[in-house]
């Protein structure tokens, strides 16, 4: 097995990584990546400046960088492994993928060894990002297996080594690019920690425990019972509060996608039937947040002069669902959750469908960035821009001329309401 010595290679050729012009990779939690090569021509002005391909890819990610690339891990044991290190290697390769990188294990047997190759593969920016997050994981996995196995601790600690060995250091003075400020808050808004995707996650452990409070509410028995139901109906209001807050934060998301995407009728549409499902979540979010002041009657919704300080949540435990009530709003708190998915499905048939206008935010273009003497990296305004940028930037925006913008293209209709995407 011959060790690769480049770790990088452009997306758009088979030379090593000095010897091509970046490429920008760009691809979401969404089934659909994007590549945008830069050709010698465009940035000397000549024919199209992009070269664009969309590819299905599941399960792709973020990945900003310049170049496509890998990270390469490579050891030898004696014949035949023990399985200790048959699985780290492969608890390592599944921690990458979950990470969203593509890995892969090889073994080859030669002379009574064996010869193990982990490859890790994705954008040279992301695999940067995620190089320390994998040269730690290979020694945490080896401990979590065989804590007392030196030897495997021996393989991971030089796995580490050699990840960290092939980072990518950007020299200062620099000058990479990136997806448009539109463009990188597009692809948060898909794939942050307050996605869709991310708060759908949240909903379903909240919604398992609200379930799990509700049984053991009502199967409670026995002359402590009394003691017991009080216990769960606590937890159960910690709950569906937690509820009533991620279905507020989703229902913003759906806002503010809608704005990003022009006022979508579709998401028009499902916010309509979300809030006519959730009449009185708002509200009581909004007391929830500011509880201190209505326990003593000084609630936005309060007149001091008639209300009392005092308890102001009300929960009934029923039989398959839970009611919070305060200053006469209420909600079923597992309605809410169903309307939350109902919402999020037609949001998500939308940002899918539209994956392009909201990544893309501003067209086929890009920001600059300049690596400063610290290591960071500061955005270029446009004054600053050499004449091979603003070259570039004037060859993008003919480009964009000559196509269908993203918003004007046709999406079909909505699956689950039948709604124009």
């Amino acid at each position: 097995m011959v060790k690769r010595q480049a770790n990088s290679l452009p997306a758009c050729g088979g030379a090593r990584r000095r010897d091509r012009l970046p490429t920008c990779r760009l691809a979401g939690c969404w089934p659909l990546a994007v590549k945008v090569a830069l050709t010698k021509d465009s940035l000397n002005n000549k024919g199209r400046y992009c070269a664009f391909d969309a590819v299905r890819a599941p399960n792709a990610v973020f990945e900003l960088g310049d170049y496509m690339g890998w990270r390469t891990i490579q050891f030898q044991t004696t014949t035949p492994p023990n399985r200790a290190v048959l699985s780290w290697a492969r608890e390592l390769a599944a921690f990458a993928r979950w990470c969203g990188a593509t890995a892969s294990v090889r073994r080859e047997i030669e002379d009574g060894e064996t010869y193990f190759d982990i490859t890790i593969e994705g954008g040279s920016g992301f695999l940067n990002g995620r190089t320390d997050d994998f040269a730690e994981a290979a020694s945490r996995i080896a401990l979590d297996i065989s804590p007392q196995d030196q030897g495997l601790m021996a393989i991971a600690l030089d796995a580490g080594a050699q990840l960290r060995d092939q980072k990518i250091i950007h020299e200062p003075g620099e000058i990479v690019f990136l997806p448009t400020r539109a463009s990188r808050e597009g692809f948060e808004r898909l794939q942050g920690e307050a996605s869709m995707e991310t708060l759908l996650r949240e909903l379903a452990i909240q919604e398992s425990r609200l379930a799990a409070d509700i049984k053991n509410y009502n199967n409670a028995a026995g002359p402590r019972a009394w003691k017991k139901r009080e216990s769960i109906a606590f937890l159960a209001r910690i709950d569906a509060l937690s509820i009533i807050n991620c279905a507020r934060r989703m229902e913003r998301i759906a806002r503010d996608l809608r704005t990003r995407l022009g006022g979508n009728s579709h998401l028009s549409a499902a916010l309509q039937v979300f809030r006519q499902n959730t009449a009185h979540v708002t509200d009581l979010r909004n007391i929830s947040e500011h509880l201190d002041e209505y326990v003593v009657g000084a609630g936005r919704m309060d007149d001091p002069s008639q209300v009392e300080p005092g308890e102001v949540f009300e929960l009934i435990v029923e039989r398959q669902d839970v009611v919070l009530s305060a200053r006469s709003r209420s909600a079923r708190i597992l309605s809410v959750a169903a309307a939350v998915k109902v919402l999020c499905q037609c949001v998500q048939n939308t940002t899918e469908a539209r994956f392009m206008e909201l990544t893309w935010a501003d067209g086929i273009d890009f920001d600059y960035a300049i690596i400063e003497d610290d290591g960071t990296s500061r955005i270029l305004r446009e004054e600053e821009y050499p004449p091979e940028v603003l070259g570039a930037k004037e060859a993008m925006a003919r480009s964009r001329q000559g196509g269908i913008p993203f918003s004007q293209q046709v999406r079909g209709n909505c699956a689950d309401c039948g709604s124009l995407l």
